[in-house]
C-alpha cells in the first residue's frame, strides 16, 4: 500500500464497527492487523499524518530497545507480534484501537511496519481499568460545558478545590505525599538548558532531583533526563520536534493549535503523561523565559486546558485535589507511590 491506501486503511480499522482484526501475516496471532507497506512509504511522513489523526505519539522501543514498562494499557499489543525483530516502535491510542508503526527486522535488511491492536479503551464516565471511582463522575457544567461547545479551543482552566497553604513548596508537598526519600540526583542543567535556548522551570529540576524520572500512582509519567529513552523528555522533544519540522509533511502540527517548541521560539515540550494518554506539557516561549503555564490534553484528543501554575503544583493537585477535574486522579483507589524509571535505554533490554 502507499502512503494513502494505508491511511484510509487505518482508518476503516480504528473507526467503530471496523472489520476483525485477524492479521495473515505468518506466526502472529488474533488481536491486530498487520498492513502491507510499499517501499517508497517515508517513515517520518507516516509518523507526522498518525500524529495529526491521533495526537501524541508513544515512544514505545527506540534502537532495537523496548520500553520495559509498556503494560497491555500503554500499548503492548503493539510489541508483542513482533518478538526478537523490532527496531522501533511508535503508538498512538485511538478509542478502542492502537495505531503502530514502527520499523522491524527482515532477513539481512529492515522492513517499515503498521499495524493497527485492540486496546481497552477506558470509559468517559469510568475510571481507569482496575480502579474504582470514590466519587460519581461529575455533571458537565461550566468549563466543562464550554469544552463541548469549543472542542478544538485552548482553554483557561481553574484549579478547581481549594487547598490549605502550609509552609512548604510544592515540590515538598509531592515527596511528603509519596512519602519519599530525596535522591540528590544531578544534572547537566547548563547543557540541557543551552539545547532549549531557554531555563527550565526551578520547581521542575527540584522534582528532577528529588525523584528522578518514573511513575507516580503506577499511572503518571514523570519526564526527567538521562533515564532512558522513555523517562527522558529531550529525547521525546527531539523526536516530536523533527516530526513536527518535517516541511514536506503538511503545516498541521500534532499539538495543534499550537507547534512543539522549537529553541527561539514558542511552543509545547511534554514533561507527563498518564497511561490512559493524557499529556502535561509548558507552553515554552523564549520571548518571556520562566513564564511557562501547563498545558494538558486528555487521551480523547480534547482542547487543551491552560493551568496559570508550576509544574510541582500541577502535579501534587494530579495526586491529591479529588476536585481537579477532569486530570485529578485522587478519586481512583490508586495511592499516592512512586516507582523510578529506567536508567538506560530501555533499561538495556532488547527486543
Amino acid at each position: 500500500m502507499d502512503e494513502r491506501e494505508l491511511l484510509e486503511a487505518v482508518d476503516s480499522l480504528v473507526r467503530p464497527g471496523g472489520r476483525e482484526r485477524v492479521c495473515g501475516r505468518s506466526g502472529h496471532p488474533a488481536g491486530h492487523v498487520c498492513l502491507a507497506v510499499s517501499d517508497a512509504v517515508n517513515l517520518s511522513a507516516l509518523l507526522r499524518e498518525f500524529s495529526r489523526r491521533y495526537g501524541q505519539l508513544r515512544n514505545l522501543a527506540m534502537g532495537g530497545y523496548a520500553d520495559p514498562t509498556v503494560t497491555e494499557r500503554t500499548g503492548l499489543p503493539l510489541l508483542a507480534p513482533f518478538a526478537g525483530e523490532l527496531v522501533e516502535m511508535r503508538g498512538w491510542a485511538s478509542g478502542s484501537r492502537w495505531i503502530g508503526c514502527g520499523v522491524v527486522r527482515a532477513g539481512d535488511g529492515e522492513q517499515l511496519v503498521v499495524l493497527v491492536a485492540e486496546r481497552a479503551a477506558p470509559s468517559p464516565d469510568a475510571p481507569p481499568e482496575g480502579t474504582s471511582w470514590v466519587d460519581p463522575p461529575p455533571r458537565v457544567t461550566g468549563g466543562d460545558a464550554r469544552d463541548a461547545a469549543q472542542p478544538r479551543a485552548e482553554i483557561e482552566a481553574e484549579a478547581g478545590t481549594e487547598l490549605p497553604e502550609a509552609c512548604c513548596t510544592w515540590v515538598q508537598r509531592v515527596i511528603e505525599l509519596t512519602e519519599w526519600k530525596p535522591l540528590g540526583i544531578s544534572a547537566d542543567w547548563a547543557a540541557i538548558e543551552g539545547e532549549l535556548g531557554v531555563p527550565l522551570p526551578a520547581d521542575y529540576k527540584e522534582l528532577y532531583e528529588a525523584f528522578g524520572g518514573g511513575v507516580f500512582s503506577d499511572s503518571v509519567y514523570f519526564l526527567g533526563c538521562d533515564e532512558g529513552v522513555s523517562f527522558d523528555f529531550l529525547a521525546q522533544w527531539r523526536v516530536a520536534l523533527s516530526v513536527d519540522q518535517d516541511s514536506g509533511l503538511g503545516s498541521v502540527s500534532a499539538v495543534d493549535p499550537h507547534a512543539v517548541y522549537a529553541p527561539g521560539g514558542k511552543g509545547v515540550v511534554a514533561w507527563g503523561s498518564t497511561e490512559w494518554a493524557d499529556e502535561y506539557c509548558w507552553l515554552i516561549d523564549a520571548g518571556r523565559p520562566g513564564d511557562y503555564p501547563v498545558l494538558a490534553r486528555s487521551h480523547d484528543g480534547g482542547p487543551w486546558h491552560r493551568y496559570a501554575m508550576s509544574t510541582s503544583e500541577f502535579l501534587y493537585r494530579v495526586l491529591a485535589d479529588a476536585g481537579f477535574r477532569p486530570f485529578g486522579i485522587a478519586q481512583y483507589d490508586l495511592g499516592a507511590t512512586f516507582k523510578p524509571g529506567s536508567v538506560g535505554p530501555f533499561d538495556g533490554r532488547p527486543l
